[in-house]
């Protein structure tokens, strides 16, 4: 009877928590089901009233992407490739290639910006494998831009620094789902790229899916801006869609992002 109570409750969160992609309960220390596949990410569509765009993804038998065809409104897709040969990595896309400083568990560490390397962002993970802070490094010194603050295998809150790296622009802070983010979906934007931060390159993203999100500015103190987030999902119980409703300072925005997968 105690496990049956249990159970009824769990379903009960279950059916009442908003934006659920799946409900995982623990009876006896035994997880029930669904459950969500950790699946590689084939394809991500992303549409705004300003345009759409498209990424389809390959990966390599070490589960690195190799190559990204990037189409813009539809039109003819461009090839991004990533190559490790030199035990670090160089992204091209188009004619411009940028080059990265990879760590012993293959994650970005620095996105040089000179040939000389004196100039770079630099890129700090904690011991779980999150990415914590990123700082600009130029004119000889450090200068913080984001930090981020975790919570229990999720980003709790992207701080956004002003250029001196010391005054804080602005605290952004995430409530999250009950549903499993397993195919890891960039929901935080310190790294601001739709298609970079496949395959784990800046660390792990938060294990649980974004409900929403307020931006507290330094500036404006009294503002209210933020968005929340619905999601559909696939058979698998994988996110299929992602819809984002918000307000900034330009007034009010939706952005939606549609998700395929690699089948295993």
């Amino acid at each position: 009877m105690k496990n049956s109570i249990k159970f009824l409750n769990a379903i009960s969160i279950c059916l009442t928590l908003f934006l659920v992609s799946s409900c995982t309960t623990e009876i006896e220390g035994t997880a029930e089901y669904p459950i969500v596949p950790d699946s590689k990410i084939k394809s991500i569509s992303f549409d705004a009233d300003w345009g759409s765009e498209s990424w389809v993804y390959t990966y390599d038998s070490e589960g690195r992407v190799t190559t990204i065809a990037n189409s813009w409104e539809g039109g003819e897709p461009e090839i991004i490739t990533f190559d490790y040969s030199a035990e670090n990595l160089v992204i091209t896309k188009g004619n411009n290639s940028t080059y990265y400083k990879l760590d012993d568990k293959g994650r970005i560490s620095r996105e040089l910006w000179n040939d000389e390397g004196t100039e770079y962002a630099g890129f700090e993970y904690n011991s779980e494998g999150f990415l914590i802070k990123i700082i600009e490094h130029y004119d000889g010194e450090d200068h913080l831009k984001y930090e981020n603050k975790i919570t229990k295998n999720n980003i709790t809150n992207r701080i956004r620094y002003e250029d001196d790296g010391t005054t804080i622009r602005e605290d952004r802070v995430f409530d999250y789902t009950i549903g499993d983010n397993s195919s890891s979906i960039h929901q935080i934007y310190a790294v601001d790229s739709e298609w970079k931060v496949i395959s784990g390159l800046y660390g792990k993203q938060s294990k649980k899916l974004v409900k929403n999100y307020v931006r507290k500015l330094a500036s404006d103190p009294d503002s209210n801006y933020g968005a929340s987030y619905e999601y559909t999902f696939d058979d698998e119980n994988r996110v299929a869609t992602q819809t984002k409703n918000g307000t900034g300072s330009g007034g009010n925005f939706s952005e939606s992002w549609s998700y395929t997968y690699y089948e295993d």
